[in-house]
């Protein structure tokens, strides 16, 4: 689910009831799109499934995100939409009889972001651009991509149970110190410390079901979680739809389809009291497609979307607001266990 920042501009009247992303929330919901891939597999048919991962594997993982967000008040609507494609690596360094730490390294990112209604706020950057071609890109551009930059390359590790659980996030000391050097205004040192990082895997991550699962059968995954409309209990009801070829390959498909429930209200809710003018949620729907590799234990692909409508009061009016997402995610083994 991605959700938005409104903000009131008031050097510019045409963005009064704009949502604006923030530039970097994009890149964490890329990043945080490739994580839940790594961690939500689920399992083959009448095999209890567990990441089958070996010293010396190595993944390649391509990600593509479509984002829109679309505000409504009146008449007056300000669509902003985003590209993101992300490209990682992932190599098993070290595995246990039931852990595995994985090193993973940022190889590319590109952004393109979109606001008819404010145009000098549109991104555009490919980081694979070198400084040359890079002073073309606008000034809002340039400066977000001299900031990411430096992250490209940037590797840190996963310890992971096979069962999918995310123990731990360090960082090497050489990336620790890229991202010091970032500006402490930058949210992107937050985002990719090791707090942040362990924070955002641990946010997605899922566990495998201790028993098989057979063609037909369900199970339902569910965790709170906190997001600028509310608690919530996040719900994820997965059904094993059976074999599938694709390309020579035999692989498990799952479908997945997400929810999201209101958490009830704490007696001891005292330290603060939400506010009427808060944003609330009116409607969530989506759904999702996992293809296993149940043989070779590990995630092939995934696709997701969902759609999410909330509104919120602004003085007399009433601001609607419908974020939609399409994520799909590529996962290549490249080298197999000698």
């Amino acid at each position: 689910v991605a959700f938005a920042k409104y903000s009131n501009n008031s050097e510019n009247p045409k963005s009064k009831y704009q949502m604006r992303f923030g530039k970097t929330n994009l890149l964490a919901l890329a990043l945080a799109a490739t994580f839940i891939g790594l961690v939500n597999q689920s399992q083959a048919q009448s095999e209890a499934m567990s990441w089958k991962l070996a010293v010396g594997d190595r993944f390649k993982v391509s990600l593509n995100q479509n984002s829109s967000a679309l505000t409504k008040v009146e008449s007056r609507k300000t669509l902003i939409e985003n590209v993101t494609d992300l490209e990682m690596s992932w190599d098993v360094v070290k595995v246990t009889k039931e852990i595995a730490t994985i090193e993973q390294a940022i190889l590319g990112i590109s952004l393109a972001v979109s606001n008819p209604a404010v145009p000098s706020q549109a991104i555009s950057f490919d980081t694979s651009a070198s400084e040359e071609d890079a002073k073309e890109y606008s000034k809002s551009s340039r400066a977000l991509f001299k900031q990411i930059k430096p992250l490209i390359g940037m590797k840190f590790n996963v310890t992971m149970a096979l069962n999918g659980e995310i123990k731990e996030v360090t960082l090497p000391p050489a990336s620790a110190e890229v991202i010091n050097q970032l500006p402490d205004t930058v949210r992107l040192r937050q985002l990719f410390s090791p707090e942040g990082l362990n924070a955002m895997l641990g946010a997605s991550a899922f566990v495998f079901p201790e028993k098989p699962i057979d063609a037909g059968a369900s199970w339902t995954e569910k965790k709170s979680v906190a997001t600028p409309l509310g608690e919530f209990a996040r719900k994820r009801v997965y059904t094993v739809v059976g074999k599938k070829t694709v390309d020579g390959q035999e692989l498990t498909e799952i479908r997945m389809e997400p929810r999201l429930e209101a958490e009830q209200e704490q007696a001891a809710e005292s330290e603060s009291v939400k506010s009427s003018l808060d944003p609330k949620l009116i409607s969530f729907s989506g759904s999702g497609i996992l293809m296993v590799d149940t043989q070779g234990g590990y995630l092939k692909s995934s696709s997701f979307e969902n759609e999410l409508k909330s509104e919120r009061p602004y003085r007399e009016k009433t601001i609607e607001t419908t974020v939609k997402n399409q994520i799909r995610m590529m996962i290549n083994k490249l080298v197999e266990k000698k």
